[in-house]
């Protein structure tokens, strides 16, 4: 059995198999279904199973044939895909779940993971109809691009900043100072004047809370706003 380290791909549609095999893939780099199965530990039906569902969910390509080789699509493009595909089917839920309910209070929700977050972020910033002002770490705007795209497309008002220097291909970040006694890099997200986001990662960690709350939206403009971006 191989030493890759053990990629969990199944809660975005993934088998626990095609995630060992894109582990190996990663560790290994390019090879045929044959080098993979040896690799992986695996029987080779189940290795070449596993390599072409990577290439259907896009997480691998094929080239060449008899044999085929397969290389693994790098980890920052298979985020990025993934929460493109995420963000439509969060968007779908979202506005089935307005349609069907009724007005109620304002929501406070407890974020614990990077994951979590940018999820939370990319799902907000894709349904903005007035404004967006963000800030956040630089490595992050790269995966948020997606749901970036439909509000700078729609006229949407983008304030973007960061305490790293980074850029996107749909707007302008501007680096900023990290807010006064903020505990590591800042993440805070104002959207619509109406849904607040404020959190930070800290040591690798990552913290946070999202709220609809008009008194969390007012702290979170006051931090933006002294950051330079509201």
């Amino acid at each position: 059995m191989a030493d890759a380290p053990p990629i969990d791909l199944t809660a975005f549609g993934f088998t626990p198999t095609e995630g060992l095999v894109y582990g190996v893939l990663l560790r290994d780099g390019p090879g045929t279904g044959y080098a993979v199965a040896r690799s992986a530990g695996l029987a080779r039906a189940n290795a070449y199973a596993a390599l072409e569902g990577l290439v259907t969910k896009g997480a691998a390509r094929s080239e060449g044939e008899r044999p085929k080789t397969y290389r693994p699509e790098p980890p920052a493009a298979l985020i990025a895909r993934l929460a493109d595909r995420t963000g439509g089917a969060l968007e779908h839920l979202s506005s089935t779940l307005h349609a069907l309910s009724a007005p109620t209070t304002a929501g406070y929700v407890e974020l614990t993971s990077g994951r979590g977050i940018l999820g939370t972020i990319g799902h907000d910033v894709a349904r903005a109809s007035v404004s967006v002002v963000l800030l956040a770490p630089a490595d992050a705007y790269p995966l948020l691009v997606p749901s970036l795209r439909r509000p700078a497309a729609s006229g949407v008002r983008l304030e973007l900043g960061s305490t790293g220097v980074t850029e996107t291909p749909v707007a302008a970040v501007r680096t900023v100072p990290a807010p006064l006694g903020w505990p590591g890099e800042p993440i805070v997200m104002l959207v619509d004047d109406r849904t607040a986001l404020i959190g930070a990662r800290l040591n690798g960690d990552v913290q946070g809370h999202w709220s609809t709350s008009p008194v969390f939206a007012a702290a979170a403009r006051a931090v933006l706003r002294d950051a330079g971006l509201e």
